[in-house]
């Protein structure tokens, strides 16, 4: 029998444990769905379930704009605080993924990587790897690359790491979360191709559908050996999931066969011919199609013929207004980082912390947002990619196997807690943090969220 209630009346009904997981729980915040996950081990098993983790992102999802995820060392306005990372410099900070809401953190030059949640701050940092070869003796630039990826035969999250030893033999390791037992050797059909390692600088692959795309350009690391280490394509694949095996895939043209960055757009392997220099002021967008590129994968590159290829959009800079122009213009790189709209308009972004939405319909430009506007002392451009991306929240928990002595890491990192506050005439400030942790200092590395509406604001 029930107790009476303190202050009279019936005893309130209890909720059936599927309204409180399907109607309640799935649109809580993701870090505190993490955080019932220590109410009971009933809660824990259903809150770390792919059911749950599915259902949580799409109840998150529905009705919200896509966000933004950018850096900074404070914060601009409209715009909070994701995560304060510490023990990682900005400059050359790599992201890869995210991948069903994890993201792989490193720096080329170091020997570290880690695997981690930005939308709840779980985190893990994976044991020390071999040292990778360098086509410089200093900077962050190395023979080496790693992405992440979700193996749905094994139910893990996978590292894959592709470089060039100090032995000068081309490596590829793997490192599964769950299953853990260290780096282990990557077991696929044929050896790792010959001077892969050597086109490699430190860049993450493209991840698409549980393949590796990496842009193999060695006539950039060594210009005066680009023949004797030519590769058959510029493009290699490496298939994780069914059979294992490499391949290669052609470029976008002869023309463009090493001025192109890969990226990933609305799903598709995409790739960015950039010819924005004042001779030709241009930038085109070209889709592999997504069974062309894993057909020519798969055959190990054997056919000559290119893949079929299509023209997603070509921007003439020269008829841009002057100051979306100038701000096209800037920065190193300049990549597509998805699609607002229902695919109307692409998002592209500058390695000067700006972004760009691109209506190809009526060949109009917008700018979103850009760090300068807001920032009297701007993040410095990245050395190798880019600190702006699209952020999807998810509930997806670190799944590591216990590591052994070495595993802990040094990287820390904590939940934002600042709301984000513009001074009129001034750079912007964030208010203070409540734990305290102060809002800029070069150990921290803070992640910051900018809602991306459908329809920005004209210039």
């Amino acid at each position: 029998m029930s107790k009476r209630p303190r202050h009279g009346g019936q005893p309130a009904p209890l909720l059936p444990d599927d309204v409180i997981v399907e109607h309640i729980l799935t649109r809580v915040p993701a870090a505190a769905a993490v955080r019932f996950r220590a109410v009971c081990r009933a809660w824990r098993a259903v809150l770390t379930s792919d059911h749950f983790v599915q259902a949580h992102r799409a109840a998150r999802a529905a009705g919200r704009p896509p966000e933004i995820n950018g850096s900074s060392s404070t914060s601009p306005p409209s715009a909070r605080e994701l995560v304060t990372v510490s023990n990682l410099r900005a400059r050359d900070l790599v992201l890869s993924g995210p991948c069903r809401g994890l993201t792989l953190l490193f720096q080329p030059g170091e020997n570290e990587y880690h695997v981690c949640n930005l939308s709840t701050g779980e985190h893990v940092s994976l044991p020390l790897c071999e040292w990778p070869h360098r086509a410089v003796p200093y900077g962050p630039y190395v023979l080496s690359s790693a992405g992440l990826c979700f193996d749905p035969a094994a139910g893990e999250h996978t590292v894959v790491r592709l470089f060039e030893d100090w032995g000068k033999k081309q490596r590829c390791e793997v490192y599964g979360l769950r299953s853990g037992g260290g780096w282990r050797p990557f077991a696929a059909a044929g050896a790792v191709p010959p001077h892969v390692g050597k086109g490699l600088d430190g860049r993450p692959p493209v991840v698409l559908d549980g393949r590796f795309y990496w842009h193999i350009n060695t006539l950039r690391n060594f210009p005066g050996e680009a023949d004797r280490f030519a590769t058959p394509e510029p493009i290699l694949s490496l298939s994780v999931v069914g059979t294992p095996r490499f391949g290669w895939v052609p470029p976008p043209g002869e023309r463009a066969r090493h001025s192109f960055h890969l990226a990933e757009l609305d799903g598709r392997l995409c790739a960015a011919v950039d010819r924005r220099l004042p001779v030709h002021q241009q930038y085109e967008l070209w889709v592999l199609l997504p069974a062309a590129a894993a057909a020519a994968a798969d055959d190990g590159g054997s056919s000559p013929s290119p893949s079929p290829r299509s023209l997603r959009c070509r921007i003439s800079l020269a008829s841009l207004p002057r100051p979306v122009r100038d701000g096209m213009s800037r920065g190193i790189r300049l990549l597509p980082i998805g699609s607002v709209g229902g695919g109307k308009q692409i998002l592209l972004a500058t390695s000067c912390h700006e972004v760009f939405a691109y209506d190809p319909e009526g060949n109009n430009v917008d700018r979103v947002f850009s760090v300068r506007d807001f920032l009297a002392d701007a993040p410095r451009e990245p050395e190798l990619l880019l600190n702006i991306a699209m952020h999807e929240e998810w509930v997806t928990g670190v799944r590591h196997r216990p590591g052994a002595a070495g595993e802990e890491g040094n990287l820390k990192m904590k939940l934002g807690g600042s709301t984000v506050a513009a001074r009129r005439g001034g750079p912007a400030e964030a208010e203070p943090r409540r734990d305290g942790v102060p809002t800029s200092s070069t150990a921290h590395h803070k992640l910051l969220m900018n809602p991306c509406n459908c329809h920005p604001p004209q210039m």
